[in-house]
């Protein structure tokens, strides 16, 4: 039985978070969940997964994981709130560790266990996560960042941003241990999957209808991984432009490196102290 997936779109970020739920057996999980979050106040607000809860409440689901598909630099994971509402286990590939120890001298250390105990799950690659009667296999990809996977559900698999829609290509990244090369060796490893299978990207701009794609079009349309563009071009044509960390990078990696849990505040009630990430 395929699972039912459920699509929600954050406008403020042009994230999707996913809703994975087994008809047979009522339980679901949550792919890359979205906390609000407004950088020039530093205000956090979970409206928006808190409408994803009482989707979940009201269709009477039981949440078993949060799938994570990476740490993130777009968006700040509401991944800490979910769990602490619905008591879902927090899941992200094994190699986040090598990001933590990349990270954590730089962002602070409070709060941060350096061998992965806060999460609940360090996923290999191969590795299934049960969920009923549905499959969750984990997919590593890491050439985009340590830690970056997609989870597979039959037929589905869930992308992240390593895949955009293909009019859109490859997202920029200035995220620590990011690079050209490995973002390409991350795309065309899902590429490698066959043609009928779904794509369910991670962002989508302004197009919130463009996250439903397949490897065959993909792999026929992307300006960045397509059959058409050897992975020299991509690696050339991203070296002349020079990524910059946005104005959500420093506090969403501030919130991935402690499980997705917030940073304790201030004296003046600030979560998040400017920190200067470029240098990783």
């Amino acid at each position: 039985m395929q699972p039912e997936i459920t699509a929600f779109h954050h406008p403020a970020t042009g994230r999707v978070t996913y809703l994975i739920a087994d008809p047979a057996t009522l339980l679901c999980a949550f792919v890359d969940p979205v906390l609000d979050y407004d950088p020039l106040t530093q205000a956090v607000d979970t409206r928006f997964v808190d409408a994803i809860i009482a989707d979940v409440r009201a269709r009477d689901l039981g949440p078993t994981w949060i799938l994570e598909t990476g740490l993130h630099t777009d968006h700040l994971s509401a991944a800490g709130h979910l769990k602490y509402e619905t008591g879902a286990s927090i899941c992200i590939g094994a190699p986040v560790l090598d990001s933590l120890k990349r990270l954590v001298p730089v962002l602070g250390s409070d709060g941060v266990d350096l061998d992965g105990w806060d999460f609940d799950k360090l996923a290999q690659d191969g590795e299934a996560l049960p969920m009923g009667g549905v499959e969750i296999t984990a997919i590593a990809l890491p050439g985009r960042l340590p830690g970056a996977t997609a989870y597979q559900v039959g037929d589905v698999v869930f992308a992240g941003s390593a895949l955009l829609p293909p009019d859109q290509g490859l997202a920029d990244s200035a995220a620590p241990g990011a690079d050209a090369a490995g973002q390409h060796a991350a795309a065309r490893r899902l590429l490698g999957l066959p043609p009928e299978t779904r794509l369910l990207v991670g962002q989508t701009g302004a197009a919130a209808d463009a996250w439903d794609t397949t490897v065959a079009d993909q792999k026929a349309r992307n300006i960045d991984a397509g059959d058409a563009v050897p992975a020299e071009a991509f690696v050339a044509r991203r070296a002349a432009v020079l990524a910059t960390p946005g104005p959500l990078a420093a506090p969403a990696l501030q919130v991935g490196i402690r499980a997705f849990r917030l940073p304790p505040q201030d004296e003046d009630g600030k979560r998040f102290p400017p920190v200067d990430i470029s240098s990783l």
